[in-house]
């Protein structure tokens, strides 16, 4: 379980005078941004420095502009620093966040910083002994740095979450909003050590926590059907969703004014592991309308307004006509979406805010070389935090003080690789078997001249994700020992459309392989790639693809690195009908029913044709993969133990599925990189 009592009494952090230097420095090293510098190339190949966790992986502002929280990273321990904005030469603070993995940090206040973390452990269930990973939100007071737990289990139900964070009223200062599932109220408490019960059921609820006691109560109560909440600036729900068993859709229930009792108001219509017509997210700051995102007219994903009653669309807020939205920024001071997040080729960020928006407009002109975006600002719209993204560095953080119209640089993410300029991504699109359009991108070592390379296929995971132009820490290591490394948006990938995204439902080992296969060999005719030294690696579905790659078309892959991978589709869907509900329907969708479709699963499962693996693989898994059980490479393994196939196995101790520790993400780029070099180095 969370060892919370040793976290809880660390309390306000120490630091040696030279752990201190090294932080205020990375942090306030102010100067002016030259767009013109020019970076001297450096051998930059040790693993340690592309698998250590960044040395600051976020920051945020305070409502009042006074403190910027900063999660950091030093000497391997993880860290969330405090910083008087008002006064540089003040001393900051710290809370020790080692051992806990550190997943955001959100002001809900200018005196309390909520935290958000997860660990794994393993638990009994119902289904045997497995791996769980819990999620809890620590409330810490800026002034006292004495955190508070919001939330725990309900007796003996380890499901029940740490819930989201839906609302900061701002005239109660000292209290939060969240939603979450919980089992309290919901009949008899099932058995301890079980996971779930036939007799009692999560619901999703809406508590009110006073942060600094961290106590909390119950002030809506939903039921097993209920998705979510719609709450108005005071934190007050004003409308329910609940999913909608018999068309899959959703039934948005409203509550009037002057009513404690919610009403049916409309449905949105659903398909069966296809997804809503359209999603609500929030009101508008103004209470009038709903905020959604909803396919339009091209096909793209957008953002919308929704009349609150009649469920009807009421007009655009924003929408790009070549690219999906990637995601929303939600304002839990306003309790309303913010701004929307698409990619094209960099992350991207639109700013609902018209004052906002203009003044990021500004920002970029400032930093021509980064696509800036505002990820954090002041109650009263004065100062900012903003991040600037590259082709060919790491990501940077910057200050913005608006009346003095004065920018900061802060921080970058990587502080050893500010000034390593090891490669550049561009972007490189083909036409598929089909004749279908896949873009991707091309990660280039510096002064490379792109003739006959040694290259690494490096699938993404989701598969519904993608890959996008800026700096990552994966394929610049590559790139820094000397390899093109090359990120294919096959066909299923997020952010082109629906009809690119469902292009692959069914696809998996097929036309999605097909799609990085093509890649793969235009790369040889362009004669950028050299053809006898190709390795494919990836990570979850990127794993999937490799020993699909490695026994679907041996003959392309020198190699094949295969990093928390599926390899048994059939007992991927058994887990996903286990869990039930809307897990096993969207899964069913994508790859196909374990039942008829059997035959033509297992024919794309590795695990179950290792005897037509081709180039050696090397299996890397998690120990604590709640995602993709390690089970999965487990069984690659016997197979190709069975075929008699040259392999390797690595497991990683303590580590789940995304790799959040420096220690374990420098020792798969190490086992991955001695591997590589074997089969395709020089």
């Amino acid at each position: 379980m969370l060892n919370y009592k040793t976290l809880l009494q660390t309390g306000l952090m120490m630091f040696e005078k030279a752990a201190i230097r090294r932080i205020y420095l990375a942090f306030f090293l102010v100067f002016y941004f030259s767009a013109g510098a020019n970076l001297k190339a450096q051998p930059f190949t040790d693993p340690a420095l592309f698998g250590a966790l960044p040395d600051t992986t976020d920051i945020t502002i305070s409502p009042d502009g006074a403190t910027a929280a900063a999660i950091q990273n030093l000497n391997g321990k993880s860290l969330i620093m405090f910083y008087n904005l008002n006064d540089p030469s003040a001393r900051p603070t710290g809370i020790n966040a080692d051992g806990l993995n550190v997943r955001n940090i959100q002001w809900a206040n200018s005196e309390y910083l909520l935290i958000r973390i997860s660990q794994s452990t393993t638990e009994q269930t119902t289904s045997g002994v497995e791996v769980l990973e819990f999620f809890r939100w620590l409330s810490y007071s800026k002034t006292t740095l004495k955190p508070k737990r919001i939330f725990g289990n309900d007796p003996g139900y380890f499901i029940t979450s740490a819930g989201a964070l839906i609302a900061t009223p701002r005239g109660e200062s000292d209290t939060a909003i969240f939603s979450r599932n919980s089992t309290s109220g919901q009949g008899k408490a099932p058995v301890m050590g079980r996971l779930a019960d036939n007799n009692v059921r999560p619901a999703l609820s809406l508590f009110s926590v006073n942060l600094k006691t961290g106590r909390h109560k119950r002030t809506e109560t939903g039921n097993e059907d209920t998705l979510d909440w719609i709450v108005d600036s005071s934190g007050t729900a004003v409308a329910r969703i609940d999913h909608d068993s018999l068309t899959s859709g959703r039934n948005v229930y409203m509550r009037g004014p002057n009513s404690k009792n919610f009403r049916r108001a409309f449905s949105i219509e659903g398909e069966k592991g296809y997804g809503v017509d359209y999603s609500i997210f929030s009101l508008t700051k103004d209470g009038r309308q709903f905020i959604a995102t909803r396919y339009g007219n091209a096909g793209r994903r957008s953002l919308v307004l929704i009349n609150r009653e009649t469920g009807e669309q009421q007009g655009v807020l924003f929408e790009n006509q070549e690219y999906d939205l990637d995601g929303l920024a939600y304002d839990a001071r306003t309790a309303s979406v913010s701004r929307v997040l698409f990619t094209a080729d960099m992350p991207r960020a639109y700013q609902l805010d018209e004052a906002d928006q203009k003044i990021q407009s500004q920002l970029q002109k400032a930093l021509p070389q980064a696509v800036v975006a505002i990820t954090s600002r002041s109650d009263n719209g004065e100062r900012f935090i903003v991040e600037a993204a590259y082709a060919d560095r790491p990501k940077q953080f910057y200050y913005f003080d608006a009346p003095t119209r004065q920018l900061k640089f802060i921080a970058s993410t990587y502080i050893d690789l500010e000034n390593a300029a090891v490669a550049k991504k561009k972007r490189y699109a083909y036409q598929s078997s089909d004749g279908l359009t896949i873009n991707g991108y091309l990660t280039v070592p510096a002064n490379a001249n792109e003739s006959k390379m040694p290259l690494i296929v490096l699938p993404h995971g989701g598969p519904e994700s993608r890959s996008d132009m800026a700096f990552d820490w994966w394929s610049f290591f590559y790139a820094a020992r000397g390899y093109l490394v090359y990120e294919p948006n096959f066909r299923g990938s997020y952010g082109y459309g629906i009809d690119f995204r469902t292009a692959g439902y069914g696809e998996w080992g097929r036309k999605m392989q097909d799609d990085i296969s093509f890649g793969v060999e235009k790369l040889i005719a362009d004669g950028i790639a050299d053809p006898d030294r190709i390795c494919i690696v990836g990570a979850s579905y990127g794993g999937y693809a490799a020993l699909a790659g490695a026994t679907l078309t041996p003959s392309l892959y020198s190699c094949a690195v295969s990093v928390n991978g599926v390899s048994v589709l059939a007992n991927m869907l058994g887990d996903a009908a286990r869990n039930g509900g809307l897990s096993s329907d969207y899964w069913t969708v994508r790859i196909g029913n374990r039942f008829r479709d059997a035959k033509a699963i297992d024919a794309v499962s590795p695990a179950r044709i290792a005897d037509k693996a081709g180039p050696p693989i090397l299996l890397i898994h998690s120990k604590d993969d709640i995602v993709v059980p390690i089970t999965q490479s487990i069984d690659m393994r016997g197979a190709l133990q069975a075929a008699n196939k040259e392999h390797e196995y690595v497991e990683l101790d303590g580590e789940d599925h995304w790799l959040s520790t420096g220690e374990t993400r420098t020792e798969m780029l190490q086992r991955s990189i001695e591997f590589i070099d074997r089969y395709i180095g020089e």
